[in-house]
């Protein structure tokens, strides 16, 4: 129904991602089974516990392929078996990491003619990537629903069509593939909870929420060695680029990060979500309530200190490590800057 008001950028962007099942391609008929892969990361934080539960449940669905994976190569192999054996939907138990692992194979050796659909489970520590465009429940209960419908084509699918971030240049390896890239501040944090968080036994999303808490305390001090500007040198698109030193750097294809916070305002028709902080924002802690909700406010003003645009490709020059999807690199600045662009599309179903 038309509401007689523009569509706002988020609007549009759902509008031209999400399509419901019945205009999907004829892997959906119901004529046949589909037939399902299983990626287990056994190091992901859901499944440390064990994956007794999973292999049940699996060894009892004939038409599934399981295969446990702990490192990119294993993922590698393992999609090049699901492609010999003509698997059309690929399920990844594991958190975010294993999820990118899953993308950089798929979008960089091509072991597919076809691109698979993806069915991301909730497996791992904070799974945004899982909470935006995956399954819904614990790993068992999402499993059952993703048979059932390859079976039966019941239940109340949805295909999520999502541009995939691809990143190259100034790391000693190819390009990388995922959906949540940060800097500066994001990477300072991502830090901090591994090596403080994590040892003190906190998971789950206690574990970003102590994060971000204790990031914002940062921010109450003049001077703080958890929180630490970055120079940079930062090209959007064709501009031309500028020198400034950032508080923190986010670019995302996804819409809904961690706690549901969706820290992008950009009005611009463009795959990637870019943000950027200035060393010494004006206003922060009136600005910040509406910035997380992707509202510019009266006090998000790039005079100000605070970034956002929605564009094609973002170049970066600094001399400090990066993230993404959660695995931290350290990049090396004489081999150029670091390259985030749209990598290509990618299909969800989300259940």
């Amino acid at each position: 129904m038309n509401s007689g008001r523009p569509a706002t950028n988020s609007e549009w962007f759902l509008t031209q991602t999400e399509k419901p099942i019945d205009r999907s391609p004829e892997i959906f008929n119901a004529g046949r089974t589909l037939r399902v892969g299983v990626l287990s990361n056994p190091l992901s934080r859901g499944n440390r516990k064990g994956l007794d539960e999973v292999r049940a449940f699996l060894a009892g669905q004939p038409q599934a392929i399981h295969r446990e994976v702990q490192t990119p190569a294993d993922v590698a192999s393992a999609l090049v078996d699901f492609a010999h054996n003509s698997v059309d939907v690929v399920a990844v138990n594991g958190g975010d990491g294993t999820t990118q692992a899953v993308l950089t194979a798929l979008f960089h050796r091509r072991p597919f003619g076809k691109l698979p659909l993806l069915a991301i489970l909730r497996s791992g520590t904070d799974s945004s990537t899982a909470r935006d465009v995956g399954l819904k429940g614990s790993r068992k209960r999402a499993l059952q629903k993703l048979f059932t419908w390859a079976h039966t084509r019941t239940g109340d699918p949805a295909i999520v069509e999502r541009p995939v971030l691809r990143v190259q240049g100034a790391v000693n390896q190819g390009p990388l593939y995922g959906m949540i890239f940060g800097a500066a501040g994001i990477y300072q944090g991502i830090r901090f909870t591994h090596s403080k968080v994590y040892t003190l036994g906190v998971y789950g999303s206690l574990a970003p929420g102590l994060t971000l808490a204790r990031f914002l305390l940062a921010l109450t001090r003049r001077k703080s060695d958890y929180v630490t500007p970055v120079p940079m040198t930062i090209a959007l698109d064709r501009h031309p680029p500028v020198q400034v030193d950032c508080l923190l750097i986010i670019v995302s294809t996804l819409e809904r990060l961690v706690f549901g916070l969706r820290p992008f305002w950009g009005t611009e028709k463009a795959p990637l979500h870019y943000t950027a902080i200035s060393a010494r924002p004006q206003y922060l802690f009136r600005a910040l309530a509406s910035l997380l909700r992707g509202r510019k406010g009266r006090h998000g003003t790039t005079e100000n200190g605070y970034f956002s645009h929605n564009v094609h490709e973002v170049r970066l020059t600094f001399d400090s490590g990066f993230t993404l999807d959660g695995e931290l690199y350290t990049p090396d600045a004489r081999l150029g800057p670091v390259v985030v662009q749209d990598g290509g599309q990618a299909s969800f179903l989300r259940l």
